[in-house]
């Protein structure tokens, strides 16, 4: 949010809020001094003076409690608005126990002021505590500290499945269209959980991105799927397999650790396929750009996942080292009843042909998806028709067996 449009400016001596008010808002200093007071014991007492640069009037804001200090501008002061809206809907969108913690914080700050007050003037700190009669974080805060409670267990069991092997990869085929071949396939985390069983990647990939967690998964995926690449091409040398990155990645860089796998794992780096999405992208483009070139250095292959579905980015395409374009499965799926489907598949095909790029659909169910995109002269293909995603070993029996009947 641009805070340029809320300015105000206070001359010399005024008021900015007082103790007791209702917090509106926050305020960074612009230019000015700002100075803040409490009420203690009958007197006013100094407790800051801020300059530019610094903030005040955000406690109320994030624990709703009314102002404890008064703010009076001591030279003209030009003060940027924060409005209280704005910082209500970062402490919502926040992590449990990021907002619980702020709040716990100011809590213990208010009580450890009355009680200060209290003993500054003789009296007993039990008729301190029976003065602070808001309740305290075991009752405002219950609901919040079992849901910080439960994401915190939720992070420490997925970082136990990252160190106690719980995480494997599944596969799903992809199919070579023209000549009816397994030509490669897409690697697919999985955590198989000691006592849940097999957990569905939308229920902890979400958390693994938000936590951070995905980098140090997104590796252990590398790794494991070059290694698994080195297994399948004592079957067939030509089989790529394609692998995953998240936005975090990117943010982590991790060229260094990406170079150190393909050199210790020795895969054949023409089998490799790195899969970006299209708003991924588009996020940052430069500096995923710089990236990519790095990577292709490297001489893997860069495929674009879930193209159509993000920016309108043809323009951008030529700027990237983009191999491959994956044309996302809502297109392929509703292409037989939905005529604007089709046309944006074969508009997608074309694209892709006239750059050097080659072509896989995804979310194939039906043989008049294959017969569809063959016409298209799309490359590849993947989907349920073929094969759901299945364990390595399923994998490797379905490639024996795959066009042989």
């Amino acid at each position: 949010m641009a805070f340029d449009s809320h300015i105000r400016s206070y001359e010399a001596g005024r008021v900015i809020f007082s103790e007791g008010e209702p917090g509106e808002a926050a305020y960074i200093i612009d230019q000015g001094k700002v100075e803040l007071s409490a009420l203690i014991n009958g007197e006013q007492v100094v407790i800051a003076h801020l300059k530019k640069g610094e903030m005040f009037g955000e406690m109320s804001l994030i624990d709703d409690q009314l102002r404890s200090a008064t703010a009076i501008a001591k030279t003209p002061a030009r003060l940027i608005v924060v409005p209280r809206k704005y910082i209500r809907e970062k402490i919502d969108l926040s992590d449990n126990l990021v907002s619980m913690s702020l709040r716990v914080v100011l809590e213990r700050y208010r009580e450890m002021r009355i009680r200060l007050e209290h003993v500054l003037a003789g009296k007993e700190l039990d008729h301190a505590r029976r003065y602070y009669q808001q309740e305290t974080s075991a009752g405002v805060h219950a609901e919040e500290a079992r849901l910080a409670a439960e994401r915190l267990q939720a992070e420490n069991n997925l970082r136990e499945a990252l160190e106690e092997n719980q995480l494997e990869l599944f596969y799903q085929p992809i199919i070579n269209l023209s000549e009816n071949r397994v030509a490669g396939c897409e690697s697919l985390i999985r955590w198989r959980h000691p006592k849940r069983g097999l957990v569905s990647p939308g229920e902890f990939i979400g958390l693994a991105e938000e936590t951070g967690l995905i980098v140090p998964i997104g590796l252990w995926i590398l790794e494991e799927a070059c290694r698994a690449q080195k297994r399948f091409a004592t079957i067939d040398s030509d089989l790529y397999v394609s692998i995953n990155l998240s936005g975090r990645q990117f943010e982590a860089d991790i060229t260094d650790e990406l170079e150190k796998i393909l050199n210790e794992t020795d895969v054949d780096r023409k089998r490799i396929k790195l899969e970006i999405t299209e708003s991924l992208l588009m996020a940052n483009p430069l500096q995923v750009a710089e990236i990519l070139y790095t990577f292709k250095g490297f001489g893997v292959d860069i495929a674009i996942d879930d193209f159509g579905t993000g920016y309108s980015s043809f323009s951008y395409l030529h700027r990237f080292p983009i191999d491959v374009l994956k044309i996302d499965q809502s297109f392929v799926f509703t292409m037989r009843d939905n005529p604007k489907s089709l046309e944006i598949v074969r508009t997608l095909c074309t694209l892709a042909k006239a750059l050097g790029m080659s072509v896989i659909a995804e979310g194939i169910e039906d043989p008049a998806d294959v017969k569809i995109l063959r016409d298209f002269s799309a490359d590849f293909g993947q989907g349920f028709y073929f094969s759901k995603p299945m364990p390595e070993a399923e994998f490797t029996a379905f490639l024996g067996s795959y066009g042989s009947g």
